[in-house]
């Protein structure tokens, strides 16, 4: 998908079913390379990144077979250390993972410096701070990273913030490691308590996930195990702001509310109508729409990867929006493409100022995967068409997303 054609002014109605977490699955994938077995990973999003990991993968010896489009099967008994293609890895900023995985079963590892998107500053070190507490000898190169440790060894770790990513790759590392290892900071988000379902099923002996204080005592080796991941709080999110931004009802199967409560809280302060029936999330707005004031920060504030789509649904509020991004204070380049839009939006340090708009259609660039989902929120609130170029970076995150809309009742196209 090159380009993703939305006419907007259509009110949505209809059901969709949340897929599995990207941020969720991709840990869980790199994680598989601890067992040195078979492991089955259920509710698999097919998403691009996820393609592109498993890929990674293959490089490194494993054997991925689907039993079906959303269930893999992935034996890891052949895979060895340091074989990971330069180029898929740095095209990926998960790749990272590979350290913590890698280091902790083979006591090597090899990854070139991980890419992603174009969201401000993302550099490694909390994770070299980590992998080098827990007894490895870390090398930073011009492209790569490479860690070698005889043997790893539990040590209390102290996170200078919340990173996901260092929390990951210290888990990994750690579950395989001598001794007892307290992840003091860490992060608390939903798919870090995912990751240790996952390895503790494995075999793992984790507690204190989803707090700051995380504790692992490492075994001596893990199992194959199956697994089903978590839904996606992101998908379902941007789904709820769709609704938001096109006016009508939608019904989300699988969304979980718990997950979704910091963003769920705004989105019903603004006016819309989110309630659960059953097990089904249903979400409505019909009236005009408030401003907000909003701060996004580490779990469980306000997710960053819903900033940029609640900036364009601020665009519709009756009066001016605030939202801080403390996670990634220079994701703002949505801004510009949103102005093309007739958005009256600016953004300075890491605060971005929305006034009520009149959005028109318009030719923009998705610049990073969220930009992408915010400029397709704000072009089902437009009268017109919006051509959104570049937009086959939406497919790192959502599958199919132009055909979800569509069940929904928008009018898309993706060539």
């Amino acid at each position: 998908m090159k380009r993703l054609i939305i006419s907007g002014g259509v009110r949505l109605s209809g059901e969709a079913v949340i897929g599995g977490f990207k941020n969720a699955a991709l840990p869980i994938l790199y994680a598989t390379i601890l067992t040195s077995d078979i492991s089955v990973i259920g509710n698999l999003p097919r998403i691009r990144d996820v393609e592109k990991t498993l890929s990674i993968l293959q490089a490194i010896g494993a054997v991925v077979v689907f039993s079906d489009p959303h269930t893999v099967l992935i034996d890891t008994r052949a895979v060895g250390p340091c074989r990971s293609p330069d180029a898929a890895v740095a095209s990926l900023r998960a790749s990272s993972y590979l350290l913590g995985a890698e280091l902790g079963r083979f006591g090597k590892a090899r990854a070139a410096l991980p890419g992603g998107c174009r969201i401000g500053a993302r550099p490694l070190d909390y994770h070299i701070h980590v992998l080098r507490a827990l007894g490895a000898c870390v090398t930073e190169e011009s492209d790569a990273i490479t860690a070698t440790a005889p043997q790893l060894t539990g040590t209390r770790i102290t996170l200078p913030g919340p990173s996901v990513g260092a929390t990951v790759n210290a888990i990994l590392a750690a579950v395989l490691a001598s001794g007892k290892t307290e992840i003091v900071g860490a992060a608390r988000e939903p798919h870090i308590v995912d990751l240790c379902c996952f390895l503790r099923a494995a075999g793992a002996r984790i507690e204190g996930d989803g707090t700051s204080a995380i504790t692992v005592c490492g075994v001596k080796g893990l199992h194959g195990t199956s697994y089903r991941l978590m839904p996606d709080m992101i998908e379902a999110g941007t789904l709820l702001t769709a609704v938001g931004a096109a006016g009508g009802e939608i019904a989300l199967h699988g969304a979980s509310v718990l997950h979704l409560s910091s963003l769920i809280a705004p989105l019903s302060a603004m006016g819309m109508n989110i309630r659960t029936e059953g097990e089904v999330l249903v979400a409505s707005r019909e009236g005009l729409l408030s401003p907000f004031d909003l701060i996004a920060g580490p779990y469980p504030a306000l997710p960053t990867d819903m900033h940029p789509q609640l900036a364009a649904l601020a665009t519709l509020a009756t009066g001016q929006s605030c939202i801080r991004d403390t996670v990634f204070p220079d994701r703002v380049l949505y801004v510009r493409e949103l102005r093309k839009m007739g958005a009256d939006i600016s953004s300075e340090n890491g605060r971005v100022v929305i006034r009520p708009s009149r959005l028109r259609g318009a030719n923009v660039r998705a610049t990073d995967l969220r930009a992408g989902a915010a400029l397709a929120v704000a072009a089902l609130a437009t009268r017109g068409k919006t051509v959104i170029l570049d937009a086959e970076i939406l497919e790192r995150g959502y599958e199919d997303i132009s055909g979800k809309l569509r069940m929904l009742g928008a009018t898309t196209e993706a060539r």
